[in-house]
This record gives C-alpha cells, sequence and structure tokens, in this order.
C-alpha cells in the first residue's frame, strides 16, 4: 500500500484540528482543570504538522526549527494540562528548558534529518517520561481508569520514536519529505498511525480523566454530610447493609450515640457553636476508631458507629472509650470551652445469627433511650431483657 506523506499529513491536521474545535468547547467553562491548557497543546500540535507540510514552500526556519519546537511546546503544555488537573506544580523548567533544547538542536541539525531524529527524539522521549511519571505519582488521577488511555498513548509514542531513531541511525532507504516523492518507510507510517492515535485517545482519555473525578466529587457531596465531613445517613445504612451481608460468619456491632443536652448548647450559644461542637466531636470520635470502622452522622446529634468483626465484649470496651474520650475534656470552641458528654446504645448482631439492618437499629436505639433514661454519659448495649420489655 502505497500513501503519499502529504496525505498523511492531511489527515494528521483534519483530525487535530477538529479536536482543537471541540476542547476549546470544553474548556469554556473557566475550570482550573487543566483543558484549557491540553486543548492549546491540540492546537499547537496542529500548527506543528501544519508547518512540515509546508516543507519545501517555507524556509527551513519556520518548518524544522519552529515545527519542532512546536511539538516540544505540544509536550510541555500536555504535562501543563495534567499538573493542573493534579492541582500541582512542578518545577518550570521542566516546561521550558526541552523547549528550548529542542529549538537549539533544530537550528544546528537543520540540513541533517538523521541526526535530528535521533538527538530530538531524546529529548521527546524526555518529556514523555515526565509526563508518565507525573500520571504514575498521583493516586487521585489513577483512582479511574481513564488515565491508562493517555498512558498507553504515552508508552507508544516512545516506543515508536526509539524506532524512528533507529531507522535513522541505520539508515534503511531514505526518510520520505512532504515535498519528495519517495514512498514513507514503516516506520514512518507506523509513526504516524501512533502520532494521530495518541492525540486522539490522549483527549478523550484527559476528558474522561476530568469526567471520572466529577463523578467521585459528585458522589462524595451525595454521600457525605457537609457539616462533619462524616459519611451521611444514606452512605451510613449503605455501610451497614454491606457489613451485615459480607460479614462471613463474624459478629457486628453496632454503636448510637448521641450528644447529652445539645439543645442547650444551642439555646445558649447559637446554632454556630452547636454545629462547630458537632464537628469538634465527629473529630474526636473518629480519632478513636479503629480504621475498619464507620462513624457517620444519623441525624441532628446522632451519630452511629458500625464495627465490623466485634462482638458484644468489643463494641462495650469500643464504646466505653468513645464515651470517655468526649467526657474527659472540655471542646474549645469560638465561644470559649464547652463540656459535653454522649450517650450511646449498643446492638451486636453474633456470628451465628441473621439479622435485618432495621432490626440492629432498633434495639440500638433501645439502649440507647435507656442510656439516657438512667442518666446519660454511659453505654448501655441491648440485652435479652430489653428484648422481652420490648416484647
Amino acid at each position: 500500500m502505497n500513501l503519499d506523506p502529504r496525505t498523511l499529513l492531511f489527515s494528521l491536521i483534519l483530525t487535530n484540528a477538529l479536536m482543537v474545535l471541540g476542547l476549546f468547547v470544553a474548556a469554556s467553562g473557566g475550570k482550573r482543570d487543566g483543558m484549557g491548557k491540553w486543548a492549546v497543546a491540540i492546537l499547537l500540535e496542529t500548527l506543528t504538522w501544519t508547518l512540515i507540510a509546508a516543507r519545501g514552500t517555507l524556509p527551513d526556519a519556520f518548518s524544522v526549527i519552529v515545527a519542532n519546537g512546536l511539538k516540544a511546546g505540544v509536550h510541555a503544555f500536555v504535562l501543563a494540562a495534567i499538573c493542573e488537573f493534579q492541582r500541582r506544580s512542578p518545577p518550570r523548567w521542566q516546561y521550558f528548558a526541552p523547549v528550548a533544547l529542542t529549538l537549539l538542536m533544530a537550528a544546528i541539525l537543520v540540513d541533517d534529518i538523521r541526526s535530528r531524529f535521533i538527538w530530538i527524539g531524546l529529548i521527546y522521549a524526555f518529556q514523555m517520561a515526565l509526563i508518565a511519571r507525573a500520571l504514575l505519582s498521583d493516586p487521585e488521577t489513577r483512582a479511574g481508569r481513564a488515565w491508562r488511555l493517555l498512558f498507553g498513548g504515552v508508552a507508544m509514542l516512545l516506543v515508536v520514536l526509539g524506532l524512528r531513531a533507529f531507522a535513522a541511525m541505520f539508515g534503511h532507504g531514505e526518510l520520505a519529505q512532504p515535498q519528495g516523492t519517495a514512498t514513507p518507510q514503516p516506520v514512518q507510517i507506523l509513526a504516524f498511525i501512533v502520532m494521530m492515535a495518541t492525540a486522539l485517545l490522549g483527549s478523550i482519555g484527559f476528558l474522561l480523566m476530568n469526567k471520572e473525578r466529577t463523578d467521585r466529587e459528585i458522589l462524595h457531596l451525595a454521600m457525605t454530610d457537609s457539616l462533619t465531613q462524616v459519611p451521611n445517613r444514606r452512605a451510613l445504612m449503605d455501610h451497614a447493609e454491606r457489613a451485615l451481608a459480607q460479614r462471613g460468619g463474624r459478629p457486628v456491632a453496632l454503636l448510637m450515640i448521641d450528644m447529652d443536652y445539645f439543645k442547650r448548647i444551642n439555646d445558649t450559644h447559637g446554632h454556630p457553636a452547636g454545629d462547630e461542637v458537632l464537628r469538634k466531636v465527629a473529630d474526636r470520635l473518629l480519632g478513636r476508631l479503629r480504621r475498619h470502622d464507620v462513624l457517620g452522622r444519623y441525624g441532628g446529634e446522632e451519630f452511629c458507629v458500625i464495627a465490623p468483626d466485634t462482638d458484644t465484649e468489643g463494641a462495650l470496651t469500643l464504646a466505653e472509650s468513645l464515651r470517655k474520650t468526649i467526657a474527659s475534656a472540655p471542646l474549645v470552641i469560638e465561644q470559649g470551652e464547652i463540656s459535653i458528654s454522649i450517650s450511646i446504645g449498643i446492638s451486636c448482631c453474633p456470628s451465628n445469627a441473621a439479622r435485618e439492618l432495621k432490626e440492629v437499629l432498633a434495639d440500638a436505639d433501645t439502649a440507647l433511650y435507656a442510656a439516657k433514661q438512667a442518666g446519660r454519659n454511659r453505654v448501655v448495649c441491648f440485652g435479652p431483657q430489653m428484648a422481652e420489655e420490648a416484647a
């Protein structure tokens, strides 16, 4: 199959130009999510291939030196887009040094295409390595799957740069130029295909990375209590359902926690003080829980703890530890120090019993009511006597 270099370049230019249009529309929201810089990168790539396509018509200063500098600028803007997406700022030399070095090497090797492919290819490879490191070093970026499209494109481009340098080094035939009639080598055809695929799949991957993060943020907002930043009631019930369904024969405990005389705080110090107390209490409780325990806000001044792999004795120990943590020292808020206590009701699902979540919640609520009736600032575990009274 004979492919004309100008046809291949036209395909690259047309594909990139259409992507530029779509990317600038996607970046028009004004968010600092890297979309604007990514759109600039694809715009520079379109200009790069336009200059290369005009080789023989334009002076080499534009079609060789400026074109290679723009290509290095493409990689610099890709790196800048990824770093902006990750909300971090790497050293500026990572952006500017490769571009300056590329312009210098292109000027020195303007008449030596083989050496240009080798030495400038090394600079491009270094830029690809910086991009790959940025993708791999950020856990949030790797929380989704879309980054793999971008990383795969970087890996393919590194391979092609190596193959192109190899072909240039060992001179397997003349390298086809836009102004010539020579047929492109297989390596050149592969390079065109990979560059087009990298720009296309990379742009799709970057768009999807933004979408994945937006989805995670929306889910976080939907499942997190905005005041205390712990799971809200909906998320808490989901955790509890999973804990009961996936316990594998192990016990599960549920602790219902209520702040004693919380209404007095709102009445005396105002609702902003009450909100601050809720945040402080949530922080203290979280500091005493195990890694696999889940604290959530059940509603109002009530919190709930899901404690997997915890029997009655363990639940009592945990609850007493939480009670002492809150009662041991006053909370320091803007209005001063406030002493507060909590009451806790415990309901356990033994390893040999299958129970519905609504039953476990009802038992914990009954135990919490008993703790309140007994004087507050105490822990009560739902037991057989309560079950008989409830019946």
